[in-house]
């Protein structure tokens, strides 16, 4: 369902090709040099948390904590935003995550992960998000899908050869030596930033800020004309203050209940998909698979992520898409298969069920960007993204302890992976319900 902006937007604008492709270069670079990683998180730190005896509990908290960060970032990205360039605020990003990957390197304690990692890799990469999603949909807005859907392309083209190359790189340089390398690759960021560029719209956010604070001043040394300066000036400045923090969290999007439905249930799926790809590796570790096989299933399902993102790619070139039907039912489909494969133990079968499990996860990752700007204007979209992205920081950090605990209390991954798919139900009942009930005021108007 789109907003009536979003609809007005559409047929007001047109794509804006030229350097939009420059962007969506600068987009593939960052994604793949802040996230080629993560889904091999199992076969990076397995040796560095046999020898800690660190619990699930501590890595956990530390995607909990990388979680919340990501909206954070997004946040001090929308206030940056008012007064600079939106890339100047990727630079600071971009700077953030490689302090946040060279500290990793020297790392004893998995529980510092929550600040080298979570901290200031999360902070970092949710401003350089946002930069990129919000620079794409400037370039970008009849061709949003085929665009997105191209991207994630062709970032899985390079991700999916991550596990092999990392099991390569950890057996001949050990674990400091592939950190090493990955903040290396994470120096790709800066190039990625300088591309961001869009029409300056600085001054007219400065003229419109001066507008309403001086209408601001006025009503209220019109109420309080009585008190003295010194309490007009600091009943001011709170006023000020409470309305940067309400324009900084872009509060009034919270009125559209369907934008509360929306990023509700995305948070807790994006939850649920994120910790179940990076605890997979860990889960077929204790199924008894060695470290090819568990390479070998990793880049199966990267791999089928690859071909679902080219696929889409060229249908939605073709087709127009409704990114919010195709999310869900990915999600329905998502929570079948997990409970699938955990009922299977056989190598060619965990195999397929993963490639499975790929292609329904390209279609999650394309289109989640994309209900939230095919619903709000395109003015709105930072500060609705970043809502979204707080949402399912807290999330995150809320539940991701509790998946950790199951772990280490049960003393085998199962429980929390059934825990993860409990985490599908909310987006799976409350968008129906929401169908439901819009329809049902339509037919009474």
């Amino acid at each position: 369902m789109k907003s009536k902006n979003t609809c007005v937007e559409n047929k007001n604008m047109s794509d804006k090709d030229t350097w939009g492709y420059a962007v969506c270069f600068g987009t593939i670079i960052t994604f793949i040099a802040g996230l080629g990683h993560i889904n091999s998180f199992g076969l990076i730190f397995k040796d560095f948390i046999e020898e800690t005896n660190s619990s699930a509990k501590s890595l956990t908290t530390a995607h909990g904590v990388f979680a919340i960060m990501l909206a954070i970032g997004g946040l001090l990205l929308n206030l940056l935003y008012k007064k600079f360039p939106m890339r100047y605020g990727g630079f600071i990003g971009a700077m953030l995550f490689i302090l946040g990957a060279s500290s990793t390197i020297f790392i004893k304690d998995s529980r510092q992960l929550s600040l080298t990692f979570g901290v200031l890799q999360g902070i970092g990469f949710g401003m350089m998000v946002s930069v990129c999603y919000s620079t794409l949909n400037y370039y970008f807005v009849t061709k949003r899908t085929t665009v997105m859907s191209s991207i994630k392309a062709l970032q899985g083209v390079i991700i999916m050869w991550y596990p092999q190359l990392l099991k390569i790189i950890t057996y001949d340089y050990g674990f400091r030596g592939t950190l090493l390398i990955i903040t290396g690759v994470s120096l790709h960021m800066i190039p990625g930033m300088l591309t961001m560029v869009t029409e300056k719209e600085s001054s007219k956010n400065k003229n419109l800020d001066r507008d309403l604070e001086i209408s601001n001043k006025a009503e209220t040394e019109d109420l309080l004309v009585k008190r003295d300066k010194d309490a007009l000036e600091t009943i001011n400045k709170f006023n000020q203050v409470i309305c940067e923090i309400l324009n900084v969290l872009n509060v009034k999007v919270l009125k559209d209940l369907v934008y509360c439905n929306i990023c509700l249930g995305q948070s807790f799926v994006n939850f649920s998909d994120l910790t179940f790809f990076i605890f997979q590796p860990m889960l077929l570790f204790q199924y008894g698979f060695d470290k090819t096989d568990v390479a070998t299933c990793i880049s199966i399902g990267a791999g089928a992520d690859v071909l679902a993102r080219f696929a889409l790619a060229l249908f939605s070139g073709l087709y127009p898409v409704n990114t919010r039907n195709l999310y869900y039912v990915a999600t329905v489909f998502t929570f079948v298969v997990r409970i699938v494969v955990l009922q299977v133990t056989q190598f060619i079968w965990v195999a397929i069920i993963t490639g499975i499990l790929g292609v329904l996860r390209a279609f999650l990752h394309v289109s989640s960007p994309l209900v939230i700007s095919n619903h709000v204007s395109r003015q709105e979209f930072p500060g609705a993204y970043a809502l979204f992205m707080l949402t399912g920081g807290a999330i995150n950090l809320l539940l991701s302890p509790f998946i950790g605990a199951l772990k280490d209390y049960y003393n085998s991954y199962i429980p929390s992976f059934i825990a993860l798919c409990i985490c599908c139900i909310p987006c799976i009942l409350l968008w129906p319900l929401e169908y439901i009930f819009l329809k049902k005021i339509v037919s009474e108007v």
